[in-house]
């Protein structure tokens, strides 16, 4: 790594143990330095039995990532009950790319350059889980609360009340988002930070695990018929599952920050910098971008299509699937307000399975893919055997894309609840693979790069030095997802605007923007399928 302790060196802290055994430093290149044809097995075997010693640690990092999957499945059904049109609610959406886009690579370079005396991510990543936590609860009592604000400023019409409570909603999820970046930012640079470059892609794939793990929990919840505790109501369900999430985001929270040591700041020397803050961390953001190897800016540009694409699965799924069968409802004589709540459900286990598919993909990706790193450590004719091209870690992400793009074009055949169901579970392979094969490729290269401009001791004259820049680099990936999304926030507004005319079929918009989205992730596997 960019700094001198290693990447494991007294980077946890287990129960009745300060530190972490010293054969962990040992353990970490031993296995390529006696690497012989005889003994090896496979390449990811190898990684994977390297990555052993961290895997605690790993799994409580991973933990903290996404508990809100089930939450945003229902998010676009509640904005609706609360009065949101399908355009306003693509435009509130687009509340939280914008704040990835701006914030993320300022607060990563942030904490590159904090010397808090806790450690460069721990202090941003409990700061913004306690935010999202408070923002979260008043986003699902946003209309009581907004209630009582206008019945203390004297607004008593339903037309002024609707009004504020789109305020609130607006105010409660630009607090949300804002709040999310730090901790999104420090979890994923601290597993830039604290595994070496051989371990970067199976770290990345217990990341998305974890994820996955957490986004089929949400799902469940959010699928069953909650009568009791949501009134089969879609505030109170969400009211719920805000509850569940921000209960397992604070175990995970604290279970990561108790047990993941970091270094001391304060203990290493920082390069000189002259200017104002925010001068010297837009020169830092601007310097990560330059240092990032030429592999790394392309995946941030494969990113940048297949988020355009994703932005239309992850918020309108849900509802496509409940549409379709609220209309299949209204072809059999079934009323449409009884059968609303059931639709959303619907719609909910789909995601399910898409989140279980996922899950099992991200389980399987890593043990099937090429080991780029453990291929660069040795020549041996057995390592090249094995990396077949379509194992490399780049091909099977441009192949996902043109999966995802199949099933985005399947929605012009579609007709029954069923199939919707069944193509938005295989579009959960796609999904599983993004969840990995970047972060795996891009967290590889960076730590390669920082490995080979760590100066020796002599060049740093016995002085440990702190230069490294993943959390800005990460943040600069960040914003190649998020730019995105603000377009195709943008233009799904556009074409919502337009089908609400069409009396006819006024969800015609929801199907056209899963449509599009198939379009964007055909020009994102051209550029995968060019990386190296």
């Amino acid at each position: 790594m960019a700094y001198p302790y290693m990447a494991s060196s007294r980077a946890f802290r287990f129960p009745h143990s300060t530190t972490l055994p010293k054969i962990v430093e040992e353990h970490r290149l031993d296995g390529f330095s006696n690497f012989h044809d005889s003994d090896s097995s496979s390449t990811t075997t190898l990684a994977t039995d390297n990555l052993q010693v961290l895997k605690l640690p790993t799994r409580l990092i991973i933990a903290l990532t996404c508990g809100f999957a089930g939450i945003f499945s229902h998010g676009t059904a509640y904005l609706y009950s609360l009065g949101s049109s399908k355009s306003q609610s693509s435009l509130i959406w687009a509340i939280g790319p914008i704040c990835g886009t701006v914030v993320q690579p300022i607060v990563g370079a942030i904490a590159d350059n904090s010397r808090i005396r806790w450690g460069r991510r721990r202090p941003f990543i409990l700061g913004g889980a306690i935010g999202t936590a408070i923002s979260l609860i008043a986003l699902a009592w946003v209309s009581n609360i907004m209630h009582a604000l206008a019945a203390t400023v004297n607004i008593h019409s339903d037309e002024g009340v609707k009004t504020m409570t789109q305020i609130g909603i607006i105010v409660c999820i630009t607090f949300l988002n804002l709040s999310i970046q730090p901790l999104q930012s420090g979890l994923r640079a601290l597993i830039v930070d604290i595994c070496p470059s051989e371990q970067q892609s199976v770290a990345s794939a217990w990341a998305g695990c974890f994820s996955g793990f957490s986004n089929i929990l949400g799902y469940i919840l959010g699928s069953l018929p909650l009568g009791i505790v949501s009134h089969d109501n879609e505030v109170w369900r969400f009211r719920f599952l805000a509850l569940v999430s921000v209960a397992a985001l604070g175990t995970t929270v604290l279970l990561a920050v108790y047990f993941i040591r970091e270094e001391d700041p304060r203990e290493f020397v920082y390069a000189p910098e002259e200017g104002m803050l925010l001068v010297r961390v837009l020169r830092t953001v601007k310097n990560s971008w330059s240092s990032m190897p030429a592999q790394s800016q392309r995946v941030c540009l494969v990113q940048f299509f297949a988020w355009m694409g994703w932005f239309g699965f992850l918020f309108y799924s849900t509802s496509y699937v409940g549409r379709l069968y609220m209309t299949e409802s209204q072809r059999r004589g079934v009323e449409h307000f009884y059968q609303r709540d059931v639709g959303i459900r619907r719609g909910t286990f789909a995601n399910l399975l898409s989140a279980v598919t996922a899950l099992a993909t991200m389980v399987i990706a890593p043990y099937v893919a090429s080991t780029n790193s453990v291929g660069r450590l040795s020549e041996k004719p057995i390592l090249q055997s094995r990396s077949r091209w379509w194992r490399q870690t780049h091909i099977i992400w441009a192949m996902s894309h043109l999966l995802y793009a199949f099933c985005a074009f399947c929605t012009f055949f579609i007709s029954s609840t069923n199939t919707a169901v069944l193509v938005i579970a295989v579009a959960g392979i796609s999904w599983g693979v993004t969840q990995w094969a970047p972060f795996a490729l891009l967290g590889e290269e960076i730590a390669i790069s920082q490995a080979g401009q760590d100066p020796g001791p002599a060049e740093r004259g016995g002085v440990q030095w702190m230069s490294s820049q993943s959390g800005a680099k990460m943040g600069i990936h960040n914003a190649a997802i998020s730019i995105p999304q603000i377009l195709a926030a943008v233009a799904s507004s556009f074409v919502f605007v337009i089908f609400e005319g069409d009396r006819s079929d006024g969800d015609s918009g929801i199907v056209w923007v899963l449509r599009i989205s198939g379009l964007a992730a055909l020009v994102a596997a051209y550029f995968a399928w060019q990386l190296r």
